[in-house]
């Protein structure tokens, strides 16, 4: 896989938490406590399911994404990253995604293990965390995500997602991420 120059630049500002990189719209309808409360319009991601511990589900799907987005798909087009990367588990599997913006969505890739979906618009509660994105932080963050949806008088319509805007090697005190679940549409 060859890493475009661009991305190793816009890496420069990344490691103090400037982040240069398109990401996923969304419209903050209120603030719940320490959570707010968003409307995502319809978007579309390609995903990738990896199977092990987290580490290393993450390095495997991050490189095969990685390699889509930078020219192995069909067209053999090169485009930038996006933000956030978001992962989700089911039992023992590990599912990564990338945000494609429409400029995107079109691109078929030429590995069979990344499936691009189209995503129904959705009204999701997000809790941010800073700090290393590992395991031990997702557990936490979604502890705290789920409490206070309980305290908001919330409840969860899905299973929690996780979503990182920052490469590995940002300071951990900028780094965004943040825990996500799928509420019901405010009326």
């Amino acid at each position: 896989m060859h890493i475009p120059l661009i991305e190793y630049l816009k890496s420069i500002p990344g490691f103090v938490g400037i982040r240069l990189e398109e990401e996923l719209p969304y419209e903050v309808l209120r603030m719940a406590g320490e959570l707010e409360i968003r409307h995502y319009p319809a978007f579309t991601l390609a995903r990738t399911k990896c199977s092990g511990d987290y580490k290393s589900a993450s390095e495997i799907g991050f490189k095969t994404l990685a390699g889509f987005i930078f020219g192995e798909n069909t067209e053999k087009k090169v485009t930038e990253m996006t933000t956030p990367v978001f992962m989700d588990r089911s039992a023992d599997e590990w599912t990564m995604s990338f945000y494609l913006p429409e400029s995107m969505a079109s691109l078929t890739p030429t590995y069979p293990g990344i499936t691009i979906q189209s995503m129904p618009s959705k009204t999701a509660a997000a809790f941010r965390f800073s700090g290393i994105f590992n395991e031990a932080s997702m557990e936490e963050s979604k502890k705290a995500l789920l409490e206070n949806l309980k305290t908001q008088g919330l409840k969860a319509q899905s299973e929690v997602w996780w979503a990182s805007f920052d490469q590995p090697m940002s300071l951990p005190v900028t780094k965004r991420n943040e825990a996500l679940v799928k509420v019901q549409t405010l009326s």
